[in-house]
């Protein structure tokens, strides 16, 4: 499986591209617009890059300290549990590995009711080394800080978003592709998913010298976040949880973060390890048809 090694909330994808639109409040950007914007957006323009600068420090002071309590405060939903399970096999980061936001490019949906989200797109910058990242962040009350729900490194391709008359982008469903990603990666299931190739690479049954029984993969934790594209389909960022159960192999033969995990309190692999991930992904759901994942990440949360 893929863990991030240096940051829990970055993890590396392919690719050559990166989302482009209208940031918060502004133009009408490319793709459709909407006749009657109603509702209120869910950040304003001047409130939003104050937004993104406030996570950045309680993201970096988090990762630096070690204290699981503000890696929690910095991450909600899917992102929760590899945090979690990060710092408690590996500590605090480095120095070196705290970031900065460039560039950011919002996707602000109206959103007057808690919780509240939008998306971003962003040039990460950490220890000399660039990279493009899709986000989300979500505010579930009007006390509450902004926490990140999904954040992903990605250079690939993406559909064109639609927007508003003013300029915000619009909400959509998941249209079931979270669930169809869940059915292929369990049961190969192909019936509303295009497979990409890490996807299917997923679906061996070897880790290293270990044999795997695939368990459960379901959407979630935390609801998945849409936006419609200029061809009337969904732009999806979801997440999935999955359990499998590993047999037969070695200690050396243990993927690095089961054998980490494990180490860590003091264990041992006996003939049989369970273990649990975390998938991020995000995806494109037409109007009809199959979806189709456009990136992920897996990174593990717990291991006995």
């Amino acid at each position: 499986m893929r863990r991030a090694p240096r940051v829990a909330v970055a993890v590396v994808m392919a690719g050559s591209a990166v989302l482009t639109g209208a940031c918060s409040g502004g133009g009408t950007g490319g793709g459709a617009a909407a006749a009657t914007p109603t509702g209120s957006p869910a950040v304003g323009a001047d409130e939003s890059l104050k937004v993104l600068r406030d996570w950045t420090d309680r993201h970096n002071k988090a990762i630096t300290s070690g204290d699981e309590r503000l890696w929690r405060a910095t991450v909600t939903g899917a992102l929760a549990a590899p945090v979690t399970a990060r710092v408690r096999t590996y500590g605090r980061l480095p120095e070196s590995a705290t970031i900065s936001l460039a560039n950011p490019v919002l996707y602000v949906p109206r959103r007057s009711a808690y919780p509240k989200w939008f998306g971003i797109a962003a040039l990460e910058r950490s220890d000399g080394k660039d990279q493009q990242v899709l986000g989300v962040f979500v505010k579930t009350g009007a006390k509450d800080d902004w926490r990140a729900a999904h954040w992903l490194t990605f250079q690939g391709g993406a559909p064109d978003l639609a927007y508003d008359a003013e300029g915000y982008a619009i909400p959509a469903p998941d249209r079931g592709l979270p669930a169809a990603h869940a059915a292929y990666l369990a049961e190969g299931d192909e019936s509303g998913l295009m497979p990409d190739a890490f996807s299917a690479n997923a679906r061996k049954a070897e880790q290293g010298d270990w044999k795997v029984t695939p368990g459960g993969f379901e959407p979630g934790p935390g609801p998945s976040y849409a936006l419609r594209t200029s061809d009337g389909g969904s732009f999806v960022w979801y997440g999935l949880t999955q359990d499998a159960t590993l047999t037969g192999g070695t200690e050396p033969g243990l993927p690095a973060d089961v054998r980490d995990h494990l180490a860590q309190d003091g264990r041992k692999p006996g003939g049989t390890v369970h273990a649990s991930w975390q998938w991020l992904a995000i995806g494109y759901a037409p109007p009809s048809g199959k979806g189709r994942v456009l990136g992920e990440s897996v990174s593990l949360t717990a291991a006995r």
